[in-house]
């Protein structure tokens, strides 16, 4: 297969959501082919699912949270990402400078 899937997210007001756009894009860029809406079949309970719905590669995976994440999607774990906890590391140290060299708040030693 010389194609891989495409993915674009967009703020859609309409149904204060997200719609998400899949393509196949050959190694030129170019979208040769593009995805239709899922069609949902029914279900009996305890019945095997014979295949899954999508089946992405890791890289394709990632360029669907990155999608997401550009319109707004955050994890729901409460999880930040590596840059959000760099940037609290920061703004704490900066507070202890603050705290105890600026207004010269005595630390307490460490046994």
């Amino acid at each position: 297969m010389n194609e891989h899937i495409r993915f674009q997210a967009n703020r859609s007001f309409s149904i204060f959501g997200i719609d998400l756009l899949v393509g196949l894009e050959d190694f030129n860029g170019q979208i040769v082919a593009t995805g239709k809406p899922i069609e949902f079949n029914s279900y009996v309970a305890g019945r095997r699912v014979e295949a899954p719905t999508l089946s992405l590669k890791d890289g394709e995976a990632q360029l669907l949270m990155d999608e997401l994440w550009k319109v707004g999607i955050r994890p729901s774990s409460g999880q930040g990402s590596v840059g959000q906890l760099a940037a609290t590391e920061r703004h704490l140290s900066d507070m202890r400078t603050i705290v105890f060299d600026k207004l010269k708040i005595p630390q307490k030693e460490n046994p």
